[in-house]
């Protein structure tokens, strides 16, 4: 993978997110977060992973953390981001090994389970990963329709 196709996921991404959160209501994690998945959609032990981080960082910071924590607004949102960046940064020190591709995004890839537990805190589950999956897939399907040409 190259830096263009980087843009290009992600402009995708961004605009399918845009259109899809205007018609339905429901925001798909955050804009980047299709673009990103995109790029990885064909891996699932990465997508899985990301997801199960996510998943992870909500419950902690939301059952657990803010038990002992007043969080609201932007300090929860803030939470969310620091958890997800902590247990993806443990998650590299015990399990280092990335396929190579992987490298070149690691930088954006590292914010988005915080992106995706705070949404997940907003919409609920079902709602935030089914449409960040449906339009990770679209993203997906129309890069693939762009590598053809």
């Amino acid at each position: 993978m190259f830096g263009s196709d980087l843009y290009v996921a992600l402009v995708l991404g961004v605009t399918l997110s845009l259109i899809f959160s205007e018609k339905t209501g429901v925001v798909p994690a955050g804009l980047i977060v299709p673009g990103y998945l995109a790029l990885v959609f064909d891996q699932w032990e990465i997508m899985l992973v990301i997801l199960v981080i996510s998943v992870v960082t909500y419950l902690i910071v939301t059952h657990g953390l803010s038990r002992w924590v007043i969080l609201y607004g932007r300090r929860k949102f803030a939470a969310m981001m620091v958890t997800g960046i902590c247990l993806k940064l443990l998650l590299d020190l015990v399990y280092p090994v990335m396929p190579f591709e992987i490298f070149e995004f690691q930088g954006i890839g590292i914010i988005v389970p915080g992106l995706i537990a705070n949404t997940i805190q907003r919409q609920g589950m079902p709602l935030t990963l089914g449409s960040t999956l449906l339009l990770s897939g679209l993203t997906f399907g129309l890069m693939n329709v762009y590598y053809l040409f």
